[in-house]
């Protein structure tokens, strides 16, 4: 490790490589260039370590006294927080080396994936699983939960926490469905830094909530049910029984209005009164006409979600669209405060000059 007022760059072009996006991805990662790996080392001058996704800033400081920030973006705190990784592993003033990929919009910027602490315990912050630098790691195991809580943890059919089994559509937008020509040239126009609500910390309403890659949990209260989510605190009810009203009596939201009813194991839930403008994550448009229903049911031994969800929208696609997706019961898993948090670097209290 170079001395703790150095900064070195160096960049390494390579072959495009498939390497997993982490469940951090709030935005589509298109802004990064995957086929360079840009390594810096230098002092954390600032630390974010909050959802949507952790900052650091990292200075130079050049042989003649001048400074350079560069700004390094990771995975959300829900993701970080299940590889075993708290925020107290890196702290202001710390000499780190890091690795990732460069932003082609934003100068010094750059999605990190490996932090190299003082201590030589490499984190591993983005979509990686192995350690760039030495065998000595914090991060690979993607499912870090506590033994007692996986001891103590008990299934009651769909009444459970649930983890997300299959959720890329929402993501990437690479699952099938067919979007006709306005709603093709509204996906060419989005801007994923400046159109996405999500990066503001606004949470999605339906269906991209149901995209969410954090724990989801199902409870009863009263009549109806509850869907608490990790993923921006959200909280969905679904009607059921005498607590139904007339769906044209209930005023438009994010969420809409879902009613459920059961057949036989199944949970089928109805949805519409939805004035999210969006039909999925990456910018497919939507309008308050979209009917949504889903169909969930657990299989026998209980440890996954059958998920069908099929969204009739003509306005945006040129036939309904179907997904057969799944959740997964991880005995020991927890839903976690999210807080979502608009980052303002002059309020930190990790700063150098505090």
């Amino acid at each position: 490790m170079s001395s703790i007022r150095k900064l070195f760059i160096t960049t390494i072009v390579s072959a495009l490589i498939a390497i997993p996006i982490a469940v951090n991805a709030h935005h589509s990662m298109s802004e990064f260039d995957r086929t360079v790996i840009e390594e810096v080392e230098g002092v954390v001058s600032k630390v974010s370590w909050k959802n949507p996704h952790i900052l650091l800033e990292v200075t130079r400081t050049d042989e003649n006294g001048a400074d350079t920030i560069f700004y390094l973006e990771a995975s959300a705190v829900s993701s970080l927080r299940r590889r075993g990784m708290t925020g107290d592993e890196v702290n202001v003033g710390d000499a780190v080396r890091i690795a990732g990929w460069p932003s082609n919009r934003r100068d010094n910027y750059i999605q990190a994936n490996h932090v190299l602490l003082p201590s030589g315990v490499e984190m591993l912050v983005g979509g990686p699983t192995e350690p760039r630098w030495g065998d000595t790691s914090l991060g690979s195991n993607r499912d870090v939960l506590n033994a007692e809580r996986v001891a103590a943890a008990t299934g009651n059919g769909i009444f459970r926490i649930w983890s997300q089994g299959s959720r890329a559509w929402f993501f990437t937008g690479r699952s099938g469905f067919k979007l006709n020509e306005s709603a093709t040239a509204a996906v060419a126009a989005w801007d994923d830094i400046a159109d996405n609500p999500i990066v503001q910390c606004i949470a999605p309403g339906m269906p991209g909530l149901m995209g969410n890659p954090y724990p989801m949990e199902f409870t009863q209260v009263g009549d109806n049910l509850e869907l608490q989510f990790e993923e921006f605190d959200a909280l969905r009810t679904i009607h059921m029984g005498d607590d139904v009203a007339d769906p044209a009596d209930i005023a438009l939201s994010h969420l809409g209005y879902s009613v459920g009813h059961w057949e036989g194991e199944t949970l089928v839930v109805n949805t519409n009164r939805v004035n999210w403008p969006y039909f999925n994550r990456t910018g497919a448009p939507q309008t308050e006409n979209v009917k949504i229903n889903e169909r969930f049911t657990v299989q026998e031994d209980g440890n996954r979600l059958e998920w069908i969800l099929t969204v009739d929208e003509p306005a945006t696609l040129v036939e309904p669209f179907v997904l057969n997706g799944y959740f997964v019961w991880k005995p020991g898993e927890a839903i976690n405060p999210y807080e979502c948090t608009l980052e303002d670097w002059a309020s930190n209290e990790k700063t150098l000059s505090n």
